[in-house]
């Protein structure tokens, strides 16, 4: 059975769409932004369901920023264990004006988009890869039967391959291993110490918006209430600062693309080890954002959210879930900012106002 995945996460959308009695059951997955394909395995008998797999399509250039931006759509799934892809294409010819003319010009993912990947399939015991979409010199190929579809040439078949083992049961990376080595070969992937990895990622990686400080400086930098901090930020010796400069744009006050999925990315990438712990905090500086918007508005509603009847967070009785929502005290029915860098970051130091995660 082929359904609609709600194109918003507000509350008025999801208990008007999600009226199946498994429907809820995909609200984990659609925590944080919203994939193109979710698998759902519904046993009558059992009178339960079962999240499958999870894939993204992306058709734009692959550089940095576009598969970057996808990369909140599956971060959630993955978390959860579910296998997950995303299919980009492999070279892709854009056409661009310089000096007046218009010339092609051709993109290649860089090794960061596979490294991600890899650290996330490695942290999350779970594969979560990137799959190749065919062109011929930078020209994306197309199913003749699915004009929308990719051609379906090896690295599809691979995907199908995935796909068909995550239907079966099996969610071991050994059912993908030759996807997994490709990626690797091709992002040119070396096995490092984590603080060898995190210590290296200006020579690395080159990124510009972000940086490692102790802990101790970044308390002092931003003026941190010890007392608003979880135990693990006090914990942990150092903390990853993002800090991007565009989250202040003239289309919004407070800009999610590419930026909210940069910052799942980097949380996999920097901040997690092996066993999925973070032990690197994550700030996110909010640069040009104001938190109070106006005298009685801020950018994030205050809530009371209560995660025992959460369908976000767990499954739970369709009832259940549905006054969740009915209530509208649930972040993950709020704004994509609310939901993503409210949720996933430890803390957010907007220009006037330091926003602590909520952990209770």
């Amino acid at each position: 059975m082929l359904r609609p995945i709600p194109k918003t996460n507000s509350s008025g959308t999801l208990l008007r769409l999600l009226n199946g009695d498994f429907d809820h059951h995909i609200l984990p997955v659609i925590k944080y932004e919203t994939p193109d394909i979710i698998i759902q395995r519904i046993d009558e008998e059992k009178n339960d369901s079962e999240i499958l797999f999870v894939t993204e399509f992306m058709t734009h250039t692959p550089q940095h920023h576009h598969p970057l931006q996808r990369f909140s759509r599956i971060y959630g799934a993955s978390n959860l264990k579910i296998p997950s892809a995303l299919i980009i294409p492999n070279t892709k010819v854009k056409l661009e004006r310089k000096n007046g003319v218009y010339r092609p010009t051709s993109y290649r993912a860089n090794p960061l988009i596979y490294h991600i990947f890899i650290k996330t399939t490695d942290v999350n015991k779970t594969p979560t890869l990137l799959f190749l979409w065919p062109d011929i010199n930078g020209y994306l190929k197309y199913d003749k039967q699915h004009p929308t579809a990719p051609f379906i040439n090896d690295q599809i078949q691979s995907w199908f391959a995935l796909l068909d083992s995550a239907v079966r049961g099996d969610k071991d990376i050994s059912s993908a291993k030759e996807q997994y080595e490709l990626m690797v070969k091709v992002g040119q992937h070396k096995v490092r110490e984590h603080k060898e990895f995190v210590a290296g990622w200006k020579d690395i990686y080159k990124l510009t918006t972000i940086r490692v400080e102790k802990t101790e400086t970044v308390i002092k930098e931003f003026k941190l209430d010890t007392k608003q901090l979880p135990t693990h930020f006090l914990k942990n010796e150092d903390t990853l600062i993002f800090e991007p400069e565009g989250l202040h744009a003239p289309s919004t006050p407070f800009r999610t693309d590419p930026y909210a999925g940069m910052l799942c990315a980097f949380d996999n990438l920097f901040c997690r080890e092996g066993n999925g712990i973070r032990v690197l905090n994550l700030l996110l500086r909010a640069k040009n954002i104001k938190y109070a918007t106006s005298e009685n508005q801020n950018i994030f509603i205050d809530i009371k959210h209560d995660k025992s009847t959460c369908p976000f967070l767990k499954k739970v009785q369709k009832n259940i879930g549905s006054e969740h929502l009915k209530a509208n005290q649930c972040p993950f029915t709020m704004t994509k900012q609310q939901r993503i860098y409210g949720e996933v970051a430890d803390v957010i130091v907007f220009d006037d106002y330091v926003y602590y995660q909520k952990i209770s």
